[in-house]
C-alpha cells in the first residue's frame, strides 16, 4: 500500500509563520493585560476559553483525516485551527491598540 506523507516544508514554513504571529498575539495581549481594568479581565478569561475550544477543535480535525483515511491531512488540518484563531485575534487586537 503506498501510502502519502506530509508535506513537511510547507508545515515547516506554516509552523514559522504561526509562530511570529502568536508572538504578535501575545505582545498585544500582555499591552492589554498591562493596562488592567475590565478589557484585561474579559481578554484573560476570553483566552482562556480560545485555548480550550482551539485544543479541543484542532484535536477532532487531526481525528476526522485520520477516520477518513488521509492521515497525511492531519497535522496541516490541525495547524489550519490554530492559525485561523490566531490570525482573528491578530485583527482584532490590533484595532484595539
Amino acid at each position: 500500500m503506498n501510502r502519502k506523507k506530509p508535506n513537511w516544508s510547507k508545515l515547516f514554513i506554516d509552523s514559522m509563520q504561526l509562530g511570529v504571529q502568536a508572538n504578535q498575539v501575545i505582545a498585544l495581549r500582555w499591552a492589554t493585560f498591562a493596562r488592567g481594568g475590565p478589557d484585561a479581565q474579559s481578554e484573560g478569561k476570553m483566552m482562556i476559553d480560545e485555548k480550550i475550544k482551539a485544543v479541543i477543535e484542532a484535536n477532532m480535525a487531526a481525528a476526522q483525516s485520520m477516520m477518513m483515511g488521509q492521515p497525511h491531512l492531519a497535522q496541516r488540518r490541525a495547524m489550519s485551527v490554530y492559525r485561523k484563531r490566531v490570525h482573528k485575534n491578530l485583527h482584532r487586537l490590533s484595532k484595539k491598540t
